[in-house]
């Protein structure tokens, strides 16, 4: 595939993209002690398949995962790590075509403090301090690549309604212009969507556009709670398969889902570890607004390319139909309407004549419907012959 194929990404967890040589070089900083086997040692991988070192975890135990992300997580500290960090993950994807990212915080991860006491705080000194690091090195690489990155906020629901509470409080308290979404993450077991009203109405009001984690691991019934309470975006969402009439809504609303496919094979046990019945071209061929992720990039051995890569190795998406994945991931964007447009374009522009012509023969061979009426559309900003 061509590399510069510009890509999207909306969904990416900043201390899930620590990859395992990043992570061996923050343990070496700290003096931390790894687990033994934490990572595969060399010549026990494929080195072509996972450039940056792979981890060692039972990919079909969901807790040996989050054992995984907590350890990783714990190594990240400082407002320097997190440049470095965040440094890493946009150069590597940029260089493969990532025109625009969304990363995801967490207040808790960056900078809660717990007293004495046993209660803690989040440390709005540190917090600015790291996100200034962060934002320097988006900034760094926006000079590089010409990559904008924006970041999203987040609750974690799984640590309590207190705590996810007083995220939201915080991030409403210390604003910052970088954060344009909020994102509920987190076990989808833990609560209902219903039980964080606080959060809805205060997010609103700040206001920061939604994107709720939903149909992952649970059923239908979650994504269609997400969007009762305001979400733009699925974080996952193909549970959303299952359920015709959401899929009606979901087109109707325009409301976009966040597919990571290697994430969605290691961690939806229905899908055992295969992509075989992974719902990501039913979707598609259904017409519902689809975006394609890394989500913890570095714990998976992933990066966009790969994703894409898997599009369309598994799924025959054709460059074609990846430029309108790319298109309809960028019309979900959190960003400013100016440089949403500018980025629009730039993709716009990427189209070769054979693209054109190949959108052509799809908006002829295609049945009426949604993804047929969506193309067609893309077909009229093509350039007169």
């Amino acid at each position: 595939m061509n590399t510069q194929l510009p890509k999207v990404i909306l969904h990416e967890h900043i201390e899930g993209s620590v990859t395992p040589e990043m992570a061996l070089v923050l343990a070496q900083k700290y003096n931390a002690i790894l687990p033994d086997h934490f990572l595969y040692q060399e010549g026990e991988y494929d080195r072509n398949e996972f450039p940056n070192g792979r981890y060692n975890y039972d990919e079909s135990d969901f807790g040996a995962f989050v054992t995984t992300y907590d350890t990783v997580a714990a190594l990240v500290r400082e407002p320097e790590d997190y440049y470095l960090v965040v440094k890493d993950y946009l150069s590597r994807n940029a260089e493969k075509g990532l025109v625009y990212c969304e990363i995801i915080t967490s207040a808790f991860h960056l900078c809660y403090a717990e007293k004495p006491d046993g209660t803690g705080e989040l440390d709005s000194t540190k917090y600015h301090q790291i996100m200034d690091a962060i934002e320097r090195a988006i900034a760094e690489v926006k000079v590089q690549y010409g990559t904008e990155t924006r970041l999203q906020a987040c609750g974690v629901r799984h640590l309590s309604h207190e705590h996810l509470n007083l995220s939201v409080d915080f991030i409403q308290q210390q604003p910052r212009a970088m954060i344009t979404g909020f994102n509920i993450a987190g076990n989808e077991m833990a609560g209902e969507f219903s039980d964080f009203t606080y959060v809805h109405e205060l997010v609103s009001k700040i206001p920061l556009d939604k994107s709720y984690h939903a149909g992952e691991i649970c059923g239908p019934e979650s994504i269609h709670q997400a969007i009762k309470y305001g979400a733009k975006r699925i974080g996952h969402g193909i549970a959303a398969i299952k359920d015709e009439a959401l899929i009606d809504q979901l087109i109707r609303d325009n409301i976009t889902l966040e597919v990571a496919p290697t994430s969605n094979r290691i961690l939806v046990a229905e899908l055992n570890q295969s992509l075989e019945n992974h719902p990501l071209r039913k979707l598609y061929e259904k017409g519902v607004r689809l975006s394609i992720n890394t989500d913890d990039a570095g714990l998976f051995g992933t990066d966009i390319e790969k994703e894409y890569q898997i599009a369309v190795t598994q799924f025959a998406f054709t460059r074609v139909e990846l430029l309108d994945v790319t298109l309809c991931a960028l019309e979900a964007a959190f960003v400013e309407s100016e440089i949403k447009q500018s980025l629009i374009e730039r993709v716009y522009q990427q189209f070769s004549e054979q693209d054109w012509f190949e959108l052509r023969g799809l908006c002829t061979t295609l049945s009426p419907g949604a993804l047929q009426q969506r193309l067609a559309t893309r077909l009229q900003l093509a350039p007169s012959v």
